[in-house]
């Protein structure tokens, strides 16, 4: 019973390293939420809203939404420490998470592994991401991470 057990762990902890939103044989769902509702989001909560910018360094610094956190796909390494992190900050300052990419997709599974890994509820994905954004963008350089040292 044991040995299955850990097999059952170990294969969801592979799920989740793949991108795929899979626990126990329970699928961890993400709201999405339009850019109406966002902008709604925005503009009544102004800073309890985190937006968490889920691209590679070339489409963020092409344009993202202003004071988007920025989170690359390719970090690897670092993706657990700074979810993490964040999520620690998020649930300390009461705020609300909403993980955009291109197209709405992988900010969804991105979206689910975080309320996974994390446990922290308060997190959406932006419904058809940043392909149908209307609003204004922000672009330059990346900005800090937050994380002395951890770049």
């Amino acid at each position: 019973m044991r040995t299955v057990a850990i097999l059952i762990l170990f294969l969801s902890f592979l799920w989740i390293m793949n991108g795929e939103s899979v626990a126990v044989g329970k699928e961890i769902k993400c709201e999405e939420i339009d850019q109406k509702k966002l902008r709604q989001m925005m503009e009544k909560e102004k800073n309890e809203v985190v937006i968490v910018d889920y691209r590679i360094h070339k489409d963020y610094n092409n344009g993202h939404i202003p004071g988007a956190i920025h989170i690359s796909p390719k970090d690897k390494n670092f993706l657990q420490q700074r979810l993490d992190y964040y999520t620690l900050q998020w649930k300390k300052n009461n705020k609300t998470a909403v993980v955009v990419d291109n197209n709405g997709r992988e900010a969804n599974i991105f979206c689910g592994n975080m309320k996974l890994t994390t446990r922290y509820k308060h997190i959406y994905s932006l419904k058809e991401g940043m392909n149908l954004w209307t609003l204004p963008l922000e672009k330059g350089k990346l900005p800090s991470s937050g994380m002395k040292g951890k770049k």
